[in-house]
């Protein structure tokens, strides 16, 4: 089984899968989707975190711009060679909306290098393409299993999202005094 999406909300973990029966040929791609409920292991969250950073810098935006975003899809593409690029999807609180999460995507990016006889695309830095590639690995670790035995608690997802939401708050009145 492949990974070709996997999308993390607080109540579920939505993952688009392909397999393919020993052959290349479109047709004989099988797609499925998988929902799970449990809560990932720490190591997927750890990586997922490390996704902000990529997602601000594609997007060319300030490093503080990671307080209040969260990355909610991680989409996979392949060439034919097996070149794999992404798209990265997130919700960012913004501060003059407290119940209002704005919806960004990054344009898909190149982690890994052209395959011989490709035209290469937009490629990342190495570090920011490791990145990438751990929450990908981390990711496919959960499709197969290895998760937390805690279904995900969508309450306490909530009180977390507000209590970031009232610090970047406290932190703008503190740098107006």
């Amino acid at each position: 089984m492949q990974l070709n999406r996997i999308s993390i909300s607080p109540k579920s973990v939505t993952m688009s899968v392909s397999a393919n029966k020993e052959t290349d040929e479109i047709n004989d791609i099988v797609e499925s989707k998988i929902t799970a409920k449990e809560e990932p292991l720490p190591t997927l969250t750890k990586a997922w975190d490390g996704l902000k950073a990529v997602f601000t810098s594609i997007l060319e935006l300030p490093d503080d711009y990671v307080d209040g975003l969260t990355i909610t899809t991680l989409s996979i593409r392949r060439t034919k060679a097996g070149t794999r690029s992404v798209t990265m999807e997130a919700t960012k609180q913004l501060e003059c909306r407290q119940s209002f999460l704005h919806t960004l995507t990054t344009p898909c990016v190149q982690i890994e290098p052209s395959a011989d006889g490709e035209s290469g695309a937009v490629e990342i830095e190495k570090k920011l393409a490791e990145a990438v590639m751990k929450a990908i690995h981390e990711s496919e670790r959960y499709m197969g299993g290895d998760r937390s035995q805690q279904l995900l608690d969508f309450d306490k997802a909530k009180a977390g999202l507000n209590a970031v939401a009232d610090l970047g708050k406290d932190d703008k009145q503190a740098a107006l005094l």
